[in-house]
């Protein structure tokens, strides 16, 4: 078992992009099934979805998000390989524990209203919830996965440099999640608890690197 690990380490060591490739390859599978076969037992809804108007040209940045998670993750493999770590364990992790949760507390949405394809929006609006049914919403992945990349990208110590990259990801990234409850693709409630779990899965990982670098500067001391 230890040699097994010992070449699985050296494996994705030595071709770190398969980590996203091999994750991926399990985890839609998994979010696929869950879909087809988990009937939402818990309804999700607050006050706050009532208040907020439906737009559906906020559809454009939630269909960006598709583009933007792996853009940035390949962005992290290029500049910072442990940046890229950190960012697979904390958007991974949280993919992973929202897959859980939707298997343990299946739950869903009531807030879609019907739709007429006005304008271009509207039909992409449509499409998509065609596709993406009102369940497994909470957490939301959307937020979540955006949340962490942020909070990755923000608290690199190799990537201070790329200012506008960050003020442009934050602009982004707002609307993203903003877009997730504007759509009626997900409640509040949802975009809370994606960014609270994308919150503590980042701090348990900063911590766990602290031992590491203490010795590392231990090291170097002596």
């Amino acid at each position: 078992m230890k040699k097994l690990y010992e070449r699985a380490y050296i494996f994705f060591q030595k071709y770190p992009l398969m980590i996203s490739i091999g994750y991926m390859c399990i985890y839609f599978p998994i979010f696929s099934l869950l879909e087809q076969f988990c009937e939402p037992r818990y309804v999700i809804h607050c006050a706050l979805d009532d208040m907020i108007p439906f737009n559906e040209w906020f559809v454009i940045p939630y269909v960006v998000w598709f583009l933007f998670v792996p853009g940035m993750v390949l962005f992290f493999l290029r500049k910072s390989k442990e940046d890229y770590i950190k960012c697979c364990k904390v958007i991974y992790g949280g993919m992973s524990i929202c897959l859980l949760i939707y298997y343990l507390f299946p739950n869903g949405l009531s807030l879609r209203q019907p739709l007429e394809d006005k304008n271009i929006c509207c039909m992409i609006v449509n499409q998509l919830r065609s596709a993406d049914t009102p369940a497994n919403v909470c957490p939301s992945i959307h937020v979540s996965s955006t949340i962490g990349i942020l909070f990755v990208l923000f608290n690199s110590e190799k990537l201070k440099k790329y200012r506008k990259l960050k003020a442009t990801m934050l602009v982004l990234g707002t609307f993203i999640c903003i877009s997730t409850v504007v759509i009626d693709q997900h409640s509040v409630v949802d975009a809370v608890c994606g960014m609270m779990l994308s919150a503590v899965l980042f701090y348990l990982v900063q911590l766990s690197e602290v031992p590491y670098q203490v010795t590392v500067f231990e090291e170097v001391k002596r």
